[in-house]
């Protein structure tokens, strides 16, 4: 089984992010609203964290087609 991806959300820093995307985007971000948006970046850091570590044998593989 291969090993899983390491955990990257520790070095996450989400208020560089924000500093770094929000003139890509060009929007800009009251000072107010960083520790909010920076709160929710942390939430979807853990979660893709929880996808990325799970481990699957390797005879999983994907749908080729997903119907609801």
């Amino acid at each position: 089984m291969p090993e899983p991806v390491p955990s990257s959300a520790a070095a996450f820093d989400p208020e560089a992010t924000i500093a770094a995307t929000a003139p890509l985007l060009g929007i800009a971000i009251d000072a107010g609203w960083t520790a909010a948006i920076a709160a929710n970046l942390r939430v979807l850091a853990a979660a893709a964290t929880l996808l990325t570590e799970f481990p699957l044998p390797d005879a999983v593989e994907a749908a080729p087609r997903f119907e609801a």
